[in-house]
């Protein structure tokens, strides 16, 4: 594919990751890493925003070439992915983290995952002696993860210093969970959702920030006139509504697609992709043919 352009050199494209830019198997196909490669290096502006952490995110956009700041944890740690180094991270009240500690001491079906930036890095810390299925979950899927730092106290470490909380376990106890915690939110964001990998487990997710705020904030440092966003879940609905243009994935959830100004092609098919050849090309029109996985 050759002579890939776009509308404008101040339109900034921001993509959800999982269920969006990545296929179900949270890869990226060749066609998708050549179409965005191309698209950055003819000047446009591309990035991502996804609920994952830099490290997990990193490894499976590493085909990409990206230049502008990505943004991590749903938006609250924005990082520089030339140098990995995170620019900023919005964190939790005290009170808050406070009342999630207190809420679940007593559970066996829900212990928090909690976030914090310790020595400049994020760390992912849980009490070593209070194992969920969920916490196992979570842990069996990232050996060796380097974030990973068990916790023999909660008092290791301070409620002050967390940017996020998660919490994986069964719909119902964490639905009850949040409508405890909406008392003492104080601005704060909560997210349910099935993970979409494992389908009957859930996580709830409580930020102090969403995608929007870390797309409002780029859209002003590169002094972009145009923003679309990309996406398929709830967390995404936040930068759809700070975008002119929000387009969901076939593939997204009933709200989100309903949401959008417009549906595109499922994360199975390369949606976000062909979208961006499609519309912001001056080439002649793509061909369909096998497109290998990039790992």
């Amino acid at each position: 594919m050759s002579g890939l352009g776009h509308r404008n050199h101040r339109e900034l494209l921001v993509s959800d990751l999982d269920g969006t830019l990545l296929r179900p198997d949270a890869t990226l196909s060749a066609f998708t890493v050549s179409v965005i490669n191309e698209y950055i290096a003819s000047g446009g502006l591309f990035t991502y925003a996804t609920a994952r952490s830099y490290t997990s995110a990193a490894r499976v956009t590493a085909p990409l070439r990206l230049r502008l700041p990505v943004m991590t944890y749903g938006g609250v740690v924005v990082v520089d992915p030339l140098t990995g180094q995170a620019r900023q991270a919005q964190f939790l009240p005290a009170a808050l983290v406070e009342a999630v500690f207190r809420l679940t001491d007593c559970s066996r079906r829900v212990q928090p995952i909690v976030y914090v930036i310790r020595e400049g890095r994020d760390r992912a810390c849980w009490l070593a002696d209070r194992i969920t299925p969920g916490v196992a979950n979570f842990l069996r899927a990232r050996p060796g993860d380097p974030r990973l730092l068990p916790l023999s106290n909660r008092n290791d470490i301070g409620a002050a210093s967390v940017f996020y909380v998660s919490l994986i376990g069964d719909r119902q106890p964490l639905r009850e969970l949040f409508e405890q915690l909406s008392d003492t939110a104080g601005g704060c964001h909560f997210v349910l959702a099935e993970d979409i990998y494992s389908p009957g487990q859930w996580w709830l997710e409580v930020t102090s920030g969403t995608k929007a705020t870390a797309v409002a904030a780029l859209t002003a440092e590169v002094a972009a006139e145009r923003v679309t966003c990309f996406g398929d879940q709830l967390n995404d609905l936040p930068m759809f509504a700070v975008a002119d243009a929000a387009l969901a994935v076939a593939n997204a959830a009933p709200e989100v697609r309903a949401a959008a100004t417009q549906v595109i092609g499922a994360n199975t098919d390369d949606g976000v992709a062909r979208w961006i050849a499609e519309t912001l090309t001056t080439a002649a029109p793509l061909k369909s043919g096998s497109r290998p996985a990039v790992r």
